[in-house]
């Protein structure tokens, strides 16, 4: 089976009716825009950890369909946990011979470096109030 045939019914039977709409909405989104046409035409025992770890570097360098830049990690850790939650139910229903979504490296998270007023801005501020 390839993936994108288990994507859409795992989407159907197994997600729909246990989740809120907006996540079945979210993981759908996720499927149409990232995964389908990257390795959805793969077959489910050919998604090696390699293969997953490329898929993923890949969306972390020019995953942006509008921009053509990377992804976030957020982003690219909401595909993973798709990826990882699909593969571990076919692989729990015996579609899959081993289970290797759990050896995919997460994109470290960074904080944004805030900002603050300066000591100038401070008093300026303090002054028109």
């Amino acid at each position: 089976m390839i993936y994108t045939d288990w994507l859409n019914q795992w989407l159907e039977n197994y997600i729909r009716p246990s989740v809120k709409v907006r996540t079945y909405e979210r993981y759908r989104l996720i499927i149409e825009q990232h995964i389908k046409d990257k390795i959805g035409s793969i077959e489910l025992n050919d998604l090696s950890p390699l293969v997953l770890q490329s898929f993923i570097t890949e969306l972390l360098q020019s995953g942006n369909r509008k921009t053509g830049k990377g992804l976030s990690a957020n982003s690219v850790n909401a595909v993973i946990s798709v990826i990882q939650s699909s593969l571990k139910t076919a692989h729990l229903l015996g579609l899959t011979k081993v289970y290797t979504a759990d050896k995919l490296k997460r994109p470290k998270l960074t904080e944004k470096p805030v900002e603050c007023f300066s000591l100038v801005e401070q008093k300026q501020i303090e002054q028109a109030i």
